[in-house]
């Protein structure tokens, strides 16, 4: 039990993380980062030079050698007249070429030997080793120049590589004599007829390189920590700066938590991340408050709705604890007629909320099925038929109109509504129609309800779908019926939006009121479904 706790603890390094402010370590982060780049681009310019230096002196030992072997004009090694083809016999000895496969090897010939010897002491000179070495990698003639330490770390299979394989004129070796100086070192196949006789290696000390090299590195790293001094300097200043309107967030967070919900952070003039967190945080808090307001307004009109049944049940229930029943048995008839028809209100308020509360929290079941809309629309006529007062009760279906993709309980539901609240609103005389016809600007099928009403006056048209709310006495309800709780429209709405349809309402004062359904058809929606599972 002990070791699981501790296994969720974070660890030490976590534990500090968090206790770093953020300022600090988005600070400490670019500061890493940036040193990681800088000290990365310098190592890279550093061994890149360093490799360009030691290229070009390889291509310098390399134009040596091949300057050496041609020799001046008049002067050609093999010491005769003819040079190295000429009358003196010497061997004819050349070097590879760069980059061409060197020819087979073999063995040097007494002549080529003395012509390598002369090879040799041309290249001598200071600071500068140079040998002559066999196919095996044994030296056979040696030069070193004055004041220069020489060595010979090549290894036989450096020399088979070097004799074996093309070279280019920037291939070299680096070594180090035994004080630790590093040198250059470059093989370059000898040939004598069409055969590799022998290796001949000049070596050459890197001081100059090295300290070149060493005072790149000494301008570079400088730089970098100047740099980094100056980025570190200039870092939590700016950092401060930029996250000063998360710390207004965070303040005005605190008040908004203690309940003060009117307060509005400043927005930036910048579109960036901060200026766009300040606007979501503050549309988030407007919501907030609405949501609050809706809140507190929803349950005062609950109560509101509650308390005068409940007034009503309680007048009823004392008046017959006074026996008013016994003195006059129509007076408690009524009483009791009164109490069952208060508490039938309470019953529709609660099975309202709850009908609201489910479709809010998205727990009611809904069972898609083809409706034909024109059948439903009759039968729905019929079961309203109770509702019909002093007026009349029409029903339109357009003919061939397809079925649509709904739940036939919940239109029905959401239809009935919208006819008993026609009804209750359309005075004796009056008309009431529900047309069904297919919608022509989609695949849709329009359920509208159009009475001779009153109508609603334009100020409260945008408000008639919102919960408890009533536009009386603009518009007047009719005599023949009560009132509901001003839940009946909220309901419908999201009725049909959970069918995936709308519902809108046009009205004119003194004219009438028309609602319209719009739901999906059948065949278009379940063609929509398989698209977009």
């Amino acid at each position: 039990m002990s070791d699981s706790r501790r296994s969720k603890r974070p660890g030490g390094f976590a534990r500090l993380d968090a206790r770093v402010p953020l300022r600090w370590r988005l600070a400490l982060g670019m500061f890493g980062l940036l040193a990681i780049l800088l000290i990365g681009l310098g190592a890279l310019v550093s061994a890149t030079v360093e490799q360009a230096l030691l290229g070009n002196q390889a291509v310098a030992l390399h134009e040596e050698a091949r300057a050496a072997l041609k020799g001046p004009p008049g002067n050609p090694l093999g010491g005769g007249p003819g040079g190295a083809g000429g009358a003196g016999g010497a061997a004819p000895l050349r070097l590879a070429a760069p980059g061409a496969n060197p020819p087979p090897l073999g063995a040097p010939s007494d002549q080529a030997l003395a012509v390598g010897e002369q090879l040799l002491n041309r290249l001598d000179g200071p600071g500068t080793d140079v040998a002559l070495l066999a196919t095996s990698g044994a030296v056979i003639a040696h030069v070193n120049g004055g004041g220069f330490t020489p060595t010979a770390p090549v290894t036989s299979a450096d020399v088979q590589v070097a004799l074996t394989q093309p070279q280019s004129n920037q291939d070299y070796l680096l070594t180090s004599d035994p004080g630790g100086q590093r040198q250059i070192v470059v093989l370059l196949p000898v040939i004598e007829r069409n055969q590799t006789v022998a290796a001949l290696e000049i070596g050459a000390p890197t001081k100059t390189i090295d300290d070149s090299i060493a005072l790149v590195r000494l301008i570079l790293f400088s730089g970098i920590g100047l740099s980094l001094l100056l980025a570190a300097l200039l870092a939590l200043p700016l950092m401060r700066s930029a996250l000063r309107p998360l710390v207004e967030i965070e303040r005005t967070s605190r008040k908004i938590a203690a309940g003060d919900l009117a307060l509005r952070l400043p927005e930036p003039a910048v579109d960036d991340e901060i200026g766009r967190l300040a606007r979501a945080f503050n549309v988030m808090v407007a919501r907030l408050e609405a949501l609050l307001t809706r809140q507190q307004g929803f349950m005062a009109d609950v109560s509101h709705e509650l308390r005068t049944p409940l007034t009503a049940i309680a007048g009823s229930i004392e008046m017959q604890l006074l026996g008013a029943h016994q003195a006059d048995a129509a007076a408690g008839g009524r009483l009791l007629r009164g109490m069952y028809a208060e508490t039938e209100r309470m019953r529709r308020l609660v099975e309202e909320l709850l009908t609201l509360a489910r479709l809010d929290e998205g727990r009611l079941t809904l069972r898609f099925e083809p409706v034909d809309a024109g059948a439903l629309a009759q039968a729905l006529c019929e079961e309203a038929q109770p509702l019909v007062g002093a007026q009349t009760l029409r029903c339109e279906a357009e003919d061939g109109l397809p079925p649509v993709r709904a739940d036939a309980d919940r239109l029905k539901q959401a239809l009935l509504i919208l006819l008993d609240n026609a009804l209750k609103f359309t005075p004796a005389g009056g008309a009431v129609t529900l047309r069904v016809r297919r919608d022509a600007a989609g695949p849709l099928a329009c359920f509208e309800v159009t009475d001779t009403g009153v109508g609603i006056a334009p100020e409260d048209t945008p408000h008639v779908f919102e919960r408890f709310y009533r536009a009386d006495p603009a518009r007047a309800r009719s005599q023949q019926r009560a009132g509901g709780s001003g839940l009946g429209l909220a309901i419908a709405r999201s009725l049909v939006e959970a069918q995936s349809g709308t519902i809108s309402l046009t009205s004119a004062l003194n004219v009438g009121t028309t609602v319209t359904l719009r739901i999906p058809l059948w065949r278009d929606a379940q063609a929509e479904v398989a698209a977009g599972g």
